[in-house]
Protein backbone atom coordinates (compact mmCIF):
# COMPACT_ATOMS: atom_id res chain seq x y z
CA UNK A 1 0.00 0.00 0.00
CA UNK A 2 1.24 3.53 -0.69
CA UNK A 3 2.34 6.06 1.86
CA UNK A 4 -0.38 8.22 3.38
CA UNK A 5 -0.60 11.12 5.81
CA UNK A 6 -1.70 11.16 9.42
CA UNK A 7 -2.26 14.08 11.77
CA UNK A 8 -0.71 13.66 15.23
CA UNK A 9 -2.30 15.74 17.99
CA UNK A 10 -0.73 16.76 21.31
CA UNK A 11 -2.62 13.92 23.01
CA UNK A 12 -0.65 11.43 20.87
CA UNK A 13 -3.82 10.41 19.00
CA UNK A 14 -3.39 10.24 15.22
CA UNK A 15 -6.05 11.01 12.62
CA UNK A 16 -5.80 9.26 9.24
CA UNK A 17 -8.14 11.41 7.17
CA UNK A 18 -8.14 9.15 4.12
CA UNK A 19 -9.66 6.36 6.20
CA UNK A 20 -11.61 8.43 8.70
CA UNK A 21 -9.99 6.76 11.71
CA UNK A 22 -8.25 7.75 14.92
CA UNK A 23 -5.33 5.62 16.08
CA UNK A 24 -3.37 5.13 19.27
CA UNK A 25 -0.78 2.41 19.97
CA UNK A 26 -3.57 0.37 21.60
CA UNK A 27 -6.63 0.97 19.45
CA UNK A 28 -8.20 2.09 16.17
CA UNK A 29 -11.51 3.97 16.13
CA UNK A 30 -13.68 4.77 13.11
CA UNK A 31 -15.31 8.22 13.19
CA UNK A 32 -18.82 8.75 11.89
CA UNK A 33 -19.25 11.04 8.88
CA UNK A 34 -20.19 14.18 10.81
CA UNK A 35 -17.16 13.72 13.08
CA UNK A 36 -14.89 13.25 10.05
CA UNK A 37 -16.27 16.32 8.24
CA UNK A 38 -15.93 18.57 11.28
CA UNK A 39 -12.48 17.39 12.36
CA UNK A 40 -11.11 17.65 8.81
CA UNK A 41 -12.56 21.15 8.38
CA UNK A 42 -10.98 22.33 11.64
CA UNK A 43 -7.62 20.93 10.48
CA UNK A 44 -7.93 22.55 7.05
CA UNK A 45 -8.59 25.88 8.77
CA UNK A 46 -5.76 25.63 11.30
CA UNK A 47 -4.93 29.05 12.69
CA UNK A 48 -8.34 30.47 11.84
CA UNK A 49 -11.46 30.50 14.04
CA UNK A 50 -14.34 28.45 12.62
CA UNK A 51 -17.91 29.53 13.41
CA UNK A 52 -20.67 27.22 14.59
CA UNK A 53 -22.71 28.01 11.47
CA UNK A 54 -19.82 26.87 9.27
CA UNK A 55 -19.50 23.58 11.17
CA UNK A 56 -23.27 22.96 11.05
CA UNK A 57 -23.15 23.21 7.25
CA UNK A 58 -20.00 21.10 6.97
CA UNK A 59 -21.06 18.39 9.42
CA UNK A 60 -24.55 17.89 7.99
CA UNK A 61 -24.45 18.96 4.33
CA UNK A 62 -27.72 17.23 3.46
CA UNK A 63 -29.94 18.39 6.33
CA UNK A 64 -30.59 21.10 8.88
CA UNK A 65 -29.74 20.36 12.52
CA UNK A 66 -29.56 22.40 15.71
CA UNK A 67 -26.49 23.49 17.64
CA UNK A 68 -27.20 20.62 20.06
CA UNK A 69 -26.04 18.18 17.36
CA UNK A 70 -22.82 20.14 16.91
CA UNK A 71 -22.17 20.23 20.67
CA UNK A 72 -22.66 16.45 20.79
CA UNK A 73 -20.10 15.88 18.01
CA UNK A 74 -17.55 18.22 19.59
CA UNK A 75 -18.03 16.49 22.93
CA UNK A 76 -17.60 13.06 21.31
CA UNK A 77 -14.44 14.20 19.48
CA UNK A 78 -12.93 15.50 22.73
CA UNK A 79 -13.40 12.04 24.28
CA UNK A 80 -12.06 10.18 21.26
CA UNK A 81 -9.07 12.52 20.98
CA UNK A 82 -8.23 11.74 24.63
CA UNK A 83 -8.43 15.34 25.81
CA UNK A 84 -7.39 15.33 29.46
CA UNK A 85 -8.84 18.78 29.89
CA UNK A 86 -11.23 20.68 27.66
CA UNK A 87 -9.36 22.43 24.86
CA UNK A 88 -6.28 20.21 24.63
CA UNK A 89 -7.09 19.59 20.94
CA UNK A 90 -10.25 21.55 20.12
CA UNK A 91 -10.29 25.03 21.60
CA UNK A 92 -13.61 26.72 22.29
CA UNK A 93 -13.70 30.40 21.30
CA UNK A 94 -16.50 32.10 23.28
CA UNK A 95 -19.15 33.76 21.08
CA UNK A 96 -17.19 32.69 17.98
CA UNK A 97 -16.82 28.93 17.53
CA UNK A 98 -13.87 26.54 17.60
CA UNK A 99 -10.24 26.27 16.59
CA UNK A 100 -7.87 23.32 16.34
CA UNK A 101 -4.71 23.30 18.44
CA UNK A 102 -1.20 22.60 17.13
CA UNK A 103 -0.55 19.28 15.40
CA UNK A 104 2.10 17.65 13.24
CA UNK A 105 1.76 15.97 9.85
CA UNK A 106 3.43 12.58 9.43
CA UNK A 107 3.82 10.12 6.59
CA UNK A 108 3.09 6.47 7.32
CA UNK A 109 3.75 3.36 5.28
CA UNK A 110 0.95 0.81 5.57
CA UNK A 111 3.11 -1.87 3.98
CA UNK A 112 5.64 -1.62 6.79
CA UNK A 113 2.86 -1.63 9.35
CA UNK A 114 1.36 -4.78 7.84
CA UNK A 115 4.71 -6.55 8.24
CA UNK A 116 4.95 -5.87 11.96
CA UNK A 117 5.06 -8.92 14.19
CA UNK A 118 1.79 -9.74 16.02
CA UNK A 119 3.37 -8.57 19.30
CA UNK A 120 4.23 -5.15 17.86
CA UNK A 121 0.90 -4.73 16.11
CA UNK A 122 -1.24 -5.28 19.21
CA UNK A 123 0.78 -2.78 21.22
CA UNK A 124 2.50 -2.98 24.58
CA UNK A 125 -0.61 -2.47 26.71
CA UNK A 126 -2.61 -5.13 24.89
CA UNK A 127 0.30 -7.56 25.04
CA UNK A 128 0.57 -7.16 28.80
CA UNK A 129 -3.16 -7.78 29.21
CA UNK A 130 -2.89 -10.89 27.03
CA UNK A 131 0.02 -12.19 29.08
CA UNK A 132 -1.98 -11.74 32.26
CA UNK A 133 -4.86 -13.62 30.66
CA UNK A 134 -2.60 -16.56 29.71
CA UNK A 135 -1.17 -16.67 33.20
CA UNK A 136 -4.68 -16.83 34.64
CA UNK A 137 -5.59 -19.76 32.39
CA UNK A 138 -2.54 -21.65 33.65
CA UNK A 139 -3.45 -21.07 37.26
CA UNK A 140 -6.47 -23.38 37.51
CA UNK A 141 -9.31 -21.81 39.43
CA UNK A 142 -7.48 -18.48 39.19
CA UNK A 143 -9.17 -17.97 35.81
CA UNK A 144 -11.99 -16.22 37.60
CA UNK A 145 -9.99 -13.84 39.80
CA UNK A 146 -8.18 -10.56 39.45
CA UNK A 147 -7.20 -7.75 41.77
CA UNK A 148 -9.65 -4.83 41.79
CA UNK A 149 -8.62 -1.21 41.76
CA UNK A 150 -8.45 1.09 44.79
CA UNK A 151 -9.95 4.15 43.11
CA UNK A 152 -13.30 4.71 41.36
CA UNK A 153 -13.38 4.04 37.63
CA UNK A 154 -13.67 7.07 35.37
CA UNK A 155 -16.32 6.30 32.75
CA UNK A 156 -17.41 7.83 29.46
CA UNK A 157 -21.15 8.50 29.69
CA UNK A 158 -23.33 9.30 26.69
CA UNK A 159 -27.07 9.93 26.78
CA UNK A 160 -29.52 9.94 23.89
CA UNK A 161 -33.26 10.12 23.27
CA UNK A 162 -34.59 7.63 20.72
CA UNK A 163 -38.32 7.95 20.19
CA UNK A 164 -39.80 7.92 23.68
CA UNK A 165 -36.85 5.98 25.12
CA UNK A 166 -33.96 7.41 27.12
CA UNK A 167 -30.69 5.59 26.38
CA UNK A 168 -27.58 5.89 28.56
CA UNK A 169 -24.31 4.29 27.42
CA UNK A 170 -21.49 3.84 29.92
CA UNK A 171 -18.02 2.65 28.87
CA UNK A 172 -14.40 2.93 30.01
CA UNK A 173 -13.00 3.85 26.57
CA UNK A 174 -13.95 5.33 23.21
CA UNK A 175 -13.75 2.01 21.33
CA UNK A 176 -16.41 0.44 23.55
CA UNK A 177 -18.54 3.57 23.20
CA UNK A 178 -18.41 3.28 19.40
CA UNK A 179 -19.25 -0.43 19.61
CA UNK A 180 -22.36 0.14 21.73
CA UNK A 181 -23.49 3.04 19.56
CA UNK A 182 -23.33 0.74 16.56
CA UNK A 183 -25.22 -2.00 18.38
CA UNK A 184 -28.00 0.38 19.44
CA UNK A 185 -28.44 1.42 15.78
CA UNK A 186 -28.63 -2.26 14.76
CA UNK A 187 -31.30 -2.95 17.39
CA UNK A 188 -33.41 -0.01 16.22
CA UNK A 189 -32.99 -0.99 12.59
CA UNK A 190 -33.86 -4.64 13.34
CA UNK A 191 -37.01 -3.83 15.30
CA UNK A 192 -38.17 -1.24 12.77
CA UNK A 193 -37.66 -3.70 9.92
CA UNK A 194 -39.64 -6.41 11.73
CA UNK A 195 -42.60 -4.33 12.88
CA UNK A 196 -42.49 -1.33 10.57
CA UNK A 197 -41.84 0.93 13.55
CA UNK A 198 -39.99 1.10 16.85
CA UNK A 199 -42.26 -0.81 19.24
CA UNK A 200 -40.04 -0.38 22.30
CA UNK A 201 -41.57 2.70 23.88
CA UNK A 202 -41.32 4.67 27.14
CA UNK A 203 -38.30 2.83 28.53
CA UNK A 204 -35.27 3.91 30.49
CA UNK A 205 -32.33 1.89 29.09
CA UNK A 206 -28.73 1.58 30.32
CA UNK A 207 -25.92 -0.20 28.48
CA UNK A 208 -22.35 -1.03 29.53
CA UNK A 209 -19.50 -2.82 27.80
CA UNK A 210 -16.41 -4.26 29.49
CA UNK A 211 -13.72 -6.67 28.26
CA UNK A 212 -15.67 -9.59 29.74
CA UNK A 213 -19.33 -8.85 29.10
CA UNK A 214 -22.13 -6.50 28.15
CA UNK A 215 -24.56 -5.28 30.78
CA UNK A 216 -28.06 -4.03 29.98
CA UNK A 217 -30.68 -2.67 32.37
CA UNK A 218 -34.05 -1.13 31.69
CA UNK A 219 -37.46 -0.30 33.09
CA UNK A 220 -40.76 0.92 31.66
CA UNK A 221 -41.59 4.46 32.80
CA UNK A 222 -44.91 6.12 33.60
CA UNK A 223 -46.15 9.61 32.75
CA UNK A 224 -43.97 11.01 35.55
CA UNK A 225 -40.86 9.33 34.12
CA UNK A 226 -40.74 6.92 37.09
CA UNK A 227 -39.99 3.21 36.70
CA UNK A 228 -43.17 1.13 36.84
CA UNK A 229 -43.20 -1.56 39.51
CA UNK A 230 -41.72 -4.92 38.46
CA UNK A 231 -40.63 -3.74 35.01
CA UNK A 232 -37.00 -3.24 36.05
CA UNK A 233 -34.69 -5.96 34.79
CA UNK A 234 -31.05 -6.48 33.89
CA UNK A 235 -29.04 -8.80 31.66
CA UNK A 236 -25.38 -9.79 31.68
CA UNK A 237 -24.30 -10.95 28.22
CA UNK A 238 -21.08 -12.73 27.28
CA UNK A 239 -19.21 -10.79 24.60
CA UNK A 240 -19.78 -13.52 22.00
CA UNK A 241 -23.49 -13.93 22.85
CA UNK A 242 -24.75 -10.46 21.95
CA UNK A 243 -26.85 -11.77 19.03
CA UNK A 244 -29.04 -13.75 21.44
CA UNK A 245 -29.73 -10.62 23.44
CA UNK A 246 -30.34 -8.65 20.23
CA UNK A 247 -33.06 -11.13 19.25
CA UNK A 248 -34.81 -10.58 22.58
CA UNK A 249 -34.84 -6.83 22.03
CA UNK A 250 -35.72 -6.91 18.34
CA UNK A 251 -38.61 -9.32 18.98
CA UNK A 252 -39.80 -7.16 21.89
CA UNK A 253 -39.81 -10.12 24.28
CA UNK A 254 -40.47 -8.39 27.59
CA UNK A 255 -39.01 -9.94 30.71
CA UNK A 256 -40.45 -9.29 34.16
CA UNK A 257 -39.65 -10.45 37.63
CA UNK A 258 -40.39 -14.02 38.49
CA UNK A 259 -41.19 -15.22 41.99
CA UNK A 260 -38.11 -17.16 43.12
CA UNK A 261 -38.53 -20.30 45.16
CA UNK A 262 -35.71 -20.12 47.69
CA UNK A 263 -35.24 -22.48 50.59
CA UNK A 264 -33.03 -21.13 53.36
CA UNK A 265 -32.87 -21.25 57.13
CA UNK A 266 -32.44 -17.47 57.17
CA UNK A 267 -35.87 -16.05 57.93
CA UNK A 268 -34.97 -12.39 57.99
CA UNK A 269 -36.58 -10.28 55.28
CA UNK A 270 -33.91 -8.84 52.92
CA UNK A 271 -33.52 -5.09 52.63
CA UNK A 272 -33.42 -5.33 48.85
CA UNK A 273 -33.68 -7.97 46.13
CA UNK A 274 -31.74 -8.07 42.85
CA UNK A 275 -32.88 -10.10 39.83
CA UNK A 276 -30.37 -10.75 37.05
CA UNK A 277 -30.55 -12.82 33.88
CA UNK A 278 -27.46 -14.20 32.10
CA UNK A 279 -26.78 -15.00 28.47
CA UNK A 280 -23.72 -17.21 28.15
CA UNK A 281 -22.85 -20.86 27.43
CA UNK A 282 -22.83 -22.03 31.08
CA UNK A 283 -26.40 -23.22 31.55
CA UNK A 284 -26.92 -20.77 34.43
CA UNK A 285 -29.67 -18.45 33.28
CA UNK A 286 -30.58 -16.31 36.26
CA UNK A 287 -29.51 -15.22 39.71
CA UNK A 288 -31.20 -13.62 42.69
CA UNK A 289 -29.35 -11.67 45.36
CA UNK A 290 -30.74 -10.73 48.75
CA UNK A 291 -29.11 -7.66 50.25
CA UNK A 292 -29.17 -6.98 53.98
CA UNK A 293 -28.17 -3.53 55.13
CA UNK A 294 -28.16 -2.14 58.68
CA UNK A 295 -27.09 1.38 59.66
CA UNK A 296 -24.20 1.52 62.11
CA UNK A 297 -23.64 4.12 64.81
CA UNK A 298 -21.65 6.20 62.30
CA UNK A 299 -23.54 8.31 59.80
CA UNK A 300 -23.27 7.07 56.23
CA UNK A 301 -21.71 3.71 57.23
CA UNK A 302 -23.64 0.43 56.99
CA UNK A 303 -23.24 -3.26 57.68
CA UNK A 304 -23.71 -4.59 54.17
CA UNK A 305 -24.11 -8.27 53.33
CA UNK A 306 -25.67 -10.38 50.62
CA UNK A 307 -26.81 -13.90 49.84
CA UNK A 308 -26.89 -14.99 46.20
CA UNK A 309 -28.71 -17.86 44.51
CA UNK A 310 -28.67 -19.35 41.00
CA UNK A 311 -31.63 -21.01 39.34
CA UNK A 312 -31.60 -24.75 38.78
CA UNK A 313 -32.18 -25.38 35.05
CA UNK A 314 -34.59 -28.27 35.70
CA UNK A 315 -36.79 -26.68 38.37
CA UNK A 316 -37.96 -23.34 39.72
CA UNK A 317 -35.74 -23.71 42.79
CA UNK A 318 -32.74 -21.49 43.37
CA UNK A 319 -29.56 -22.99 44.79
CA UNK A 320 -27.45 -21.08 47.29
CA UNK A 321 -24.37 -19.60 45.63
CA UNK A 322 -22.49 -17.53 48.22
CA UNK A 323 -22.80 -15.22 51.20
CA UNK A 324 -20.64 -12.24 52.06
CA UNK A 325 -20.42 -9.44 54.59
CA UNK A 326 -18.95 -5.95 54.15
CA UNK A 327 -19.02 -2.39 55.33
CA UNK A 328 -20.54 0.21 52.99
CA UNK A 329 -19.52 3.87 53.09
CA UNK A 330 -21.36 6.66 51.33
CA UNK A 331 -18.45 8.59 49.81
CA UNK A 332 -18.40 12.35 50.21
CA UNK A 333 -16.77 13.10 46.86
CA UNK A 334 -17.63 14.48 43.46
CA UNK A 335 -18.91 11.68 41.25
CA UNK A 336 -20.04 11.08 37.69
CA UNK A 337 -23.11 9.44 39.18
CA UNK A 338 -25.65 10.34 41.87
CA UNK A 339 -23.52 8.80 44.61
CA UNK A 340 -20.42 6.66 45.09
CA UNK A 341 -20.48 3.87 47.66
CA UNK A 342 -17.25 2.31 48.82
CA UNK A 343 -17.50 -1.35 49.86
CA UNK A 344 -14.92 -2.83 52.23
CA UNK A 345 -15.23 -6.65 52.32
CA UNK A 346 -15.05 -8.50 55.64
CA UNK A 347 -16.14 -12.09 54.93
CA UNK A 348 -16.96 -14.38 51.98
CA UNK A 349 -18.20 -17.97 51.93
CA UNK A 350 -19.01 -20.21 48.96
CA UNK A 351 -22.17 -22.35 49.16
CA UNK A 352 -21.99 -23.43 45.52
CA UNK A 353 -21.38 -27.09 44.71
CA UNK A 354 -20.07 -28.16 41.26
CA UNK A 355 -22.76 -29.58 39.01
CA UNK A 356 -22.66 -31.45 35.69
CA UNK A 357 -25.48 -29.16 34.57
CA UNK A 358 -23.18 -26.16 34.43
CA UNK A 359 -20.06 -25.20 32.53
CA UNK A 360 -18.44 -23.12 35.27
CA UNK A 361 -15.76 -21.59 33.08
CA UNK A 362 -18.42 -20.07 30.80
CA UNK A 363 -20.49 -18.65 33.64
CA UNK A 364 -20.61 -14.89 34.18
CA UNK A 365 -22.59 -15.49 37.37
CA UNK A 366 -19.71 -17.47 38.88
CA UNK A 367 -17.05 -15.12 37.53
CA UNK A 368 -18.81 -12.16 39.08
CA UNK A 369 -19.20 -13.92 42.40
CA UNK A 370 -15.51 -14.77 42.31
CA UNK A 371 -14.75 -11.06 42.21
CA UNK A 372 -16.37 -10.74 45.62
CA UNK A 373 -14.31 -13.68 46.91
CA UNK A 374 -11.10 -12.14 45.56
CA UNK A 375 -11.88 -8.76 47.07
CA UNK A 376 -12.71 -10.32 50.41
CA UNK A 377 -9.62 -12.52 50.59
CA UNK A 378 -7.36 -9.60 49.62
CA UNK A 379 -9.24 -7.16 51.87
CA UNK A 380 -9.50 -4.79 48.94
CA UNK A 381 -12.27 -2.25 48.59
CA UNK A 382 -14.42 -1.78 45.50
CA UNK A 383 -17.11 0.67 44.41
CA UNK A 384 -20.80 0.72 43.62
CA UNK A 385 -22.35 3.75 41.94
CA UNK A 386 -25.95 4.95 42.28
CA UNK A 387 -26.99 5.64 38.68
CA UNK A 388 -30.71 6.23 39.18
CA UNK A 389 -33.02 6.29 42.20
CA UNK A 390 -36.64 6.65 43.11
CA UNK A 391 -38.56 5.50 46.21
CA UNK A 392 -37.96 1.77 46.80
CA UNK A 393 -35.80 1.36 43.71
CA UNK A 394 -32.15 2.02 42.85
CA UNK A 395 -30.16 1.30 39.73
CA UNK A 396 -26.57 0.66 40.70
CA UNK A 397 -23.39 0.01 38.75
CA UNK A 398 -20.70 -2.26 40.10
CA UNK A 399 -17.33 -1.68 38.44
CA UNK A 400 -16.82 -5.43 37.88
CA UNK A 401 -20.32 -6.90 37.45
CA UNK A 402 -22.29 -4.21 35.65
CA UNK A 403 -25.75 -2.75 36.24
CA UNK A 404 -28.20 -4.12 38.77
CA UNK A 405 -31.53 -2.93 40.12
CA UNK A 406 -32.05 -2.92 43.87
CA UNK A 407 -35.75 -3.33 44.67
CA UNK A 408 -36.72 -2.60 48.26
CA UNK A 409 -38.47 -5.52 49.88
CA UNK A 410 -42.20 -4.92 50.01
CA UNK A 411 -42.43 -7.27 52.99
CA UNK A 412 -40.88 -4.67 55.27
CA UNK A 413 -41.92 -1.21 54.07
CA UNK A 414 -40.31 0.41 57.10
CA UNK A 415 -36.92 -0.42 55.58
CA UNK A 416 -36.32 1.58 52.42
CA UNK A 417 -33.02 0.77 50.76
CA UNK A 418 -33.12 3.84 48.54
CA UNK A 419 -33.86 6.09 51.53
CA UNK A 420 -30.58 4.95 53.10
CA UNK A 421 -28.67 6.45 50.18
CA UNK A 422 -30.61 9.70 50.04
CA UNK A 423 -28.57 12.75 50.97
CA UNK A 424 -26.19 10.87 53.25
CA UNK A 425 -22.54 11.75 53.67
CA UNK A 426 -20.04 9.80 55.78
CA UNK A 427 -18.82 11.00 59.11
CA UNK A 428 -15.09 11.21 58.31
CA UNK A 429 -14.17 11.67 61.98
CA UNK A 430 -15.52 8.25 62.85
CA UNK A 431 -14.26 6.43 59.75
CA UNK A 432 -11.07 4.41 60.13
CA UNK A 433 -8.88 4.17 57.04
CA UNK A 434 -7.70 0.67 56.19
Amino acid sequence: MPNTEQIRFQTDVCYIESQGILKTPESTLKLNLSEQYILSYLIDNYGNPVTKDELLKVGWPDRIVTEASLFQVIRALRVKLNEKKKGDVIETLPRVGYQIREFTRETINFKEEANLSPFKKIGKKTAIVSAIGLAAVGAGIGWMKYVPSHTPTNYIIEKDRIGSNDITIVTANADDLADLRSKVKELIKGQTKKYGKLVTQNERVYLLKTDEFYSAAWCAVDANDQCIKNTDFSYKIATDEWDKFANIVINNQKVYHETPVIQTEYAREPTAVVYTSYIDKSGIRSKVMHYFMTPTDNKGIFDYSLMSFIKDPDSRNFRALAISASKAYVENRESQFLQTIKIEPEMFHWAYQPSPDYDEKESLALKHTCHFECQSSDKRSYYNYVVYKQPNLLLMLNEFTGFFWNSTSQGDPSISYSDYFSGLVPDEKNKTDK
